[in-house]
């Protein structure tokens, strides 16, 4: 039987012919757009100066439907300076917004607070979800960083019949792991206190989720070298399927 892949993000895998092994598309969250904040809310808190800070690709497309909402251009934002965490979220800003941003060499929450430190920024517009992760946020107050929240989406963790149904927990398998919200809904789904036990592979997109990974009790089989899921595949291909296989 061949090996099965689970893509359990949002985003489609990308398109894999191939007889090595088979990808089976298992989304275990969903994404919903929605905010409450009026732009006198945020035009307010711009007057302070602070560096505006885009969690992923998901607070990006929340950002631009905000805008839209209210007919606003990024010219509302005036010359706030925007950080990204990642690659990935710095060029979906660019393609999205054409907004140009700076990231941090470490592209983790942590990663930004060392950088807000290090570069005496102590205000930060921070655009996410509506549940910030609780390690940022404590890592925020421990460094003295006043933020102004501004959620732009809500992340909701799905309990996946058709994953669970077609799951086989087999050490050839592989789950890729795309944010930390997916082992949540990896282990709703699947009906598992913690990721310890589990034969399949952990793949993860990159360190955030798989410091997650760690915390969730498992073990991270490959991390991505580039937060880009197709790379990541890339790598797959060649660390397990032509290396181990060959």
């Amino acid at each position: 039987m061949k090996p099965i892949i689970y893509h359990t993000g949002i985003t489609h895998p990308p398109e894999i012919h191939t007889h090595l092994f088979e990808v089976v598309h298992t989304p275990t969250i969903s994404v919903e757009f929605n905010h409450h904040h009026i732009p006198q809310d945020i035009s307010e808190f711009l007057k302070s100066n602070p560096v505006a800070i885009m969690m992923s690709k998901n607070a990006v497309s929340g950002l631009k439907n905000w805008l839209e909402k209210y007919n606003l251009a990024m010219d509302f934002f005036g010359e706030t300076q925007f950080w990204t965490v990642g690659e990935q979220t710095h060029q979906h800003l660019m393609d999205e917004l054409g907004v140009e941003s700076w990231h941090p060499e470490l592209m983790t929450g942590e990663g930004i607070i060392q950088s807000l430190v290090e570069k005496h920024q102590s205000r930060i517009l921070l655009i996410s979800a509506h549940v910030p992760r609780k390690s940022f946020i404590d890592g925020l107050d421990s460094a003295k960083i006043h933020f102004f929240h501004f959620p732009v989406y809500a992340t909701h963790i799905l309990s996946n019949t058709e994953f669970a149904t077609q799951f086989t927990d087999n050490v050839n398998n592989i789950l890729v792991c795309t944010s930390p919200s997916t082992l949540n809904g990896i282990m709703r789904s699947l009906s598992i206190p913690s990721l310890a036990d589990l034969k399949t592979k952990l793949v993860s997109i990159g360190p955030t989720t798989s410091n997650a990974i760690r915390e969730s009790g498992g073990v991270v089989y490959h991390e991505s070298n580039e937060q880009k899921i197709s790379n990541l595949y890339s790598e797959i291909i060649k660390v397990d399927f032509c290396h181990e296989r060959s």
